[in-house]
């Protein structure tokens, strides 16, 4: 039984933790990389030729920043938005709460972070206006900020994540009632100790 509720744990984290990773980071391809900010010029938009080909296309946001990490409080960082034709085909407020840390500079003190802004779908041959502004928190020392596009990129299942998740504390669950099933059977069947156990039968 142990063996099939570890079966169900593993299942559970390759479903719920390693399946999203992976259609983050890993599925599909780069198409660039685009500054939008830099502290000496500030925030400019940038347009990007899409075309049908490179759907879906995954945006993240690189952010560089000095000093230390970031220790996410809720409050919006940076806001990002795309925007083709005149219609706006993305709008995404990031709070950097699940945040990768790509590197880390141990002479300049500059630290670079990734935050996955949204996966853009339908999308039709022409110039993409993509746009990052500052948000709501302050006391960050933003030096400066890119767009970081992946085309094909896998999308994220929310119910086969949710799913994997249901599996991995379903399988955590039935293992520690295994063994400690498999305990009790244990102590249950030992031999008696002479001495000891008369002294608790008497």
């Amino acid at each position: 039984m142990r063996g099939f509720f570890l079966l169900c744990f593993l299942l559970g984290a390759a479903l719920g933790l390693a399946y999203p990773w992976i259609a983050r980071n890993l599925s599909g391809h780069g198409l660039g990389t685009w500054r939008v900010y830099d502290r000496g010029i500030g925030y400019r938009p940038v347009d990007i030729r899409l075309t049908p080909a490179d759907e879906p296309v995954r945006v993240f946001v690189d952010m560089r920043v000095v000093g230390e990490k970031i220790a996410p409080d809720g409050q919006t960082l940076l806001t990002v938005a795309a925007a083709t034709a005149g219609r706006t085909v993305l709008t995404s407020r990031l709070v950097f709460s699940q945040t990768t840390l790509k590197n880390r500079s141990g002479y300049t003190n500059e630290l670079v972070y990734q935050e996955d802004a949204g996966l853009i779908r339908d999308i039709n041959a022409g110039s993409y206006t993509f746009s990052v502004w500052p948000g709501d928190e302050k006391g960050i020392d933003i030096q400066s900020v890119d767009i970081v596009l992946r085309s094909d990129a896998l999308g994220v299942n929310q119910l086969v994540r949710e799913s994997g998740f249901l599996l991995m504390a379903a399988g955590a669950v039935g293992l520690i009632f295994a063994i400690r099933r498999q305990r009790r059977i244990q102590w249950e069947g030992r031999p008696p100790v002479a001495g000891r156990d008369q002294d608790y039968e008497s």
